[in-house]
């Protein structure tokens, strides 16, 4: 295929035109137009301000002088300092004119003034002998002068500091007292030259504006100049009609801005030397370029043959031509790249999945195969497995796309650790919320240190760097590979029981027991007991529903124990409810009911499931006081229950004596229980014998006869019977139990 050479061509015209008249344009309109305007702007800018700036200061001057002027007027305060004899408060009162001049015009540095009589000089602060005042030599000076009340040319003030005498630069203003003679004294103002500039300096900004203030005989006022040197192009001299001084105000660096604007000519010459110059490299370069392109060309067009340009009508394009190979190499690279990746992927989980399950047993070739592959070349394993702590605020937390991005940073950092020790580990999301860690190692002593190492370091990690945590179950380690599930298991169990343990830690298989058998009765009397109360309306409810949590984590049950002993405890509260009290049925099934799942089913930690629980039946309490109080006799069948509950042992309770007692017939009496209570008279009054015998059974040595005696039954026969009707066992298989759970309960604590 023959492939035309016209992009090199096309390159040099579409260059060269842009080159060109982009450098004429830029050239012609700096050195023609911005030579003029810029010039013209910059004269009127300096011009404007340095009018302003003599404006400002004379007005300030011309208020001090007029201040001045005010405070000598014949028969003031300071008029009476000069003429009458010496007075303390009189020289307090010149004084306090002298200090309020200086607050009113801030650009004052000192006044003081002068007294012929005695020769003293009174000031702000102090009265003293003019032989002892620092700026003595001027005072003097000042009174041999014919003129007064003109500010005078820069010079240098003496003065009196804490470090010892000092120089400042000064302009002073004087005034004879009085006017004529200067027979009684002189006023003397100071303002200092660095104060004269700064005040300058809030109409220019010093960085890009020379500002200068010369006096009429061309002394310089902030500078060191001793006469006015000429000025630029772009500075601006005004002259003030009120001082005679000359302000002169210019851009800073303006003497190189004018050597520029003056060379016009010379910078048009060297403009139009570089165009020449840039379009003969731009020849050079271009043609220089192209001799690559031309070889890549070759060498495609020997290889492809077969690869055809998109421009058929106007000739072969060598641009297109590359393009097109080009993206084909990368379109098939990304693809290959994406395919590698997924089977990789793919591949990983499937491996894992099959590990955990144990299913490598039969199959040694696939086992030794994915092992190599993966780099278990260990004979010795251990499964850890991490948890994300409050999944479900997790998701709500965050989008996707962070998920994604959180978990993987969590497997990367697993990775990163162990890799940190030496080991070899595997590391993938088994579930949404479960990363599985696998050590494997050739020799299998400390391998559980190490795991119980490498996962608190993650967990650790996670804490300090993330915004939220993770709890991390280790299994224990096994010698071979069909084991390996067998260590998944225990790091299952081992993770699950951070409803009870807690968050945020690492739990090994070793530290967690299972339940015994007996257990699951004692926390189903306790569920019956907190639904029994709280459907009396006893207070006692919240206390034995923190026992039952208190249990749970005494004993370290598994979360998926803790979900099934508060499902039935939902589906028992709730029988209960819609058998006594069917009004609550609404509440129940709008509010309390989802609040109580949800919480099973959110909640990672014993802790809030507790405070969930209490939030929920605390709020369906106060609904079920309500519905009581509303019900027929709730007030006399409150005194009822209580008379029964505190005389239960008596034998002969009944309904009869309760009907006389309490002028209600027994019918309608036995009613009033079954709808305020929920049970019959009989039923209730066995109850409470039966609990009662429990307590007796946990807390005395009293034997089945004795307490079936004190309950008012016949025999022990009748009791037993009863007992176990209620309870499901017998009263001494009760003991036995008590016995032992209280036991157990003393070795965990211990």
């Amino acid at each position: 295929m023959k492939v035309s050479n016209n992009y090199i061509i096309r390159m040099l015209l579409t260059y060269l035109p842009i080159l060109f008249i982009t450098v004429s344009i830029l050239t012609f309109i700096f050195f023609s137009i911005m030579n003029q305007f810029n010039v013209n702007n910059a004269l009127q800018a300096n011009r404007l301000t340095a009018k302003y700036v003599v404006n400002m200061t004379d007005t300030t001057l011309k208020g001090i002088s007029f201040e001045a002027q005010q405070a000598i007027d014949t028969g003031g305060t300071l008029q009476q300092f000069l003429d009458a004899p010496s007075d303390g408060a009189l020289d307090f009162d010149a004084s306090n004119i002298l200090s309020s001049m200086m607050v009113r015009y801030g650009l004052i540095d000192s006044v003081y003034l002068y007294r012929a009589r005695d020769g003293s000089v009174l000031d702000q602060s102090t009265i003293r002998p003019l032989e002892q005042f620092p700026d003595q030599a001027y005072v003097r000076t000042a009174l041999e002068q014919a003129y007064t009340g003109v500010w005078s040319s820069p010079r240098m003030k003496e003065s009196a500091g804490i470090r010892g005498a000092a120089q400042d630069k000064v302009t002073s203003l004087g005034f004879k007292i009085p006017r004529n003679s200067g027979s009684l004294g002189y006023l003397v103002i100071n303002v200092k030259t660095s104060s004269l500039r700064s005040y300058i300096g809030q109409a220019v900004d010093y960085s890009i504006t020379e500002a200068e203030l010369y006096d009429a005989a061309g002394r310089a006022f902030f500078g060191e100049e001793e006469t006015l040197p000429g000025k630029n192009r772009l500075s601006v001299d005004i002259e003030s009609d009120y001082t005679g001084w000359t302000y002169r105000v210019g851009i800073r660096g303006g003497q190189l801005l004018d050597a520029l604007f003056h060379g016009s000519t010379v910078w048009v010459l060297l403009g139009l030397g570089a165009i020449a110059f840039a379009i003969g490299t731009t020849f050079y370069v271009t043609r220089r370029n192209y001799r690559p392109i031309e070889m890549i060309l070759h060498r495609i067009e020997r290889f492809s043959q077969a690869v055809k340009t998109s421009d058929s009508k106007g000739g072969a394009n060598e641009f297109a031509f590359i393009d097109q190979a080009i993206e084909r190499l990368i379109t098939n690279n990304m693809a290959f790249q994406e395919q590698q990746q997924e089977h990789l992927v793919i591949r990983r989980q499937q491996f894992l999945q099959t590990l955990l399950k144990g299913e490598y047993e039969d199959d040694r070739e696939a086992w030794e195969q994915e092992r190599q592959h993966f780099g278990l070349t260990g004979g010795h394993y251990i499964v850890g497995l991490l948890e994300l702590d409050h999944y479900v605020d997790f998701c709500l937390k965050y989008s996707q796309n962070d998920q994604s991005l959180f978990k993987f940073i969590t497997s990367s950092v697993a990775a990163e650790v162990s890799g940190q020790s030496g080991r070899r580990i595997v590391v993938e999301w088994i579930t949404k919320n479960q990363l599985v860690l696998l050590l494997a190692e050739e020799t299998g002593g400390m391998l559980e240190q190490a795991m119980l190492q490498i996962a608190e370091q993650i967990r650790a990690w996670v804490e300090n760097h993330l915004d939220f945590t993770v709890t991390i179950g280790i299994g224990t380690a096994v010698d071979n590979e069909p084991e390996i599930a067998v260590s998944f298991e225990e790091a299952s169990a081992a993770v699950s029981r951070k409803v009870s343990l807690g968050l945020n830690r690492v739990i090994d298989s070793v530290e967690v027991k299972e339940n015994k058998d007996g257990e699951w009765f004692m926390y189903l009397e306790m569920i019956r007991s907190v639904v029994r109360q709280l459907r009396m309306a006893e207070s006692g409810w919240l206390h034995e529903l923190n026992r039952l949590f208190g249990e749970m984590g005494v004993n370290r049950l598994r979360k998926e124990d803790v979900e099934r002993l508060l499902h039935y405890f939902i589906f028992h509260l709730e029988y209960e409810l819609e058998r006594t009290l069917p009004e609550i049925s609404g509440s129940w099934q709008e509010e309390a009911k989802p609040g109580l799942l949800a919480s099973v089913e959110q909640s990672d930690t014993l802790a809030q499931l507790e405070r969930d629980f209490a939030d929920v039946i605390t709020r369906l309490s106060g609904v079920m006081g309500e519905l009581s109080q509303n019900r027929r006799y709730n007030t006399q069948m409150k005194e009822i229950r209580d008379y029964v509950a505190a005389h239960f042992l008596d034998p002969d309770l009944s309904l009869t004596l309760l009907s006389d007692k309490f002028q209600i017939s027994p019918k309608y009496l036995s009613q009033l229980f079954k709808e305020s209570i929920g049970q019959n008279f009989s039923d209730f009054l066995i109850g409470l014998r039966i609990e009662h015998a429990k307590q007796l059974l946990r807390e005395t040595e009293a034997t089945v006869q004795d307490i079936s005696h004190l309950l008012g039954y016949a025999g022990a026969t009748s009791f037993i019977r009863v007992f176990k009707k209620i309870t499901g066992i017998s009263p001494g298989q009760y003991r036995e139990l008590q016995a032992g759970t209280a036991a157990s309960g003393g070795d965990v604590e211990e």
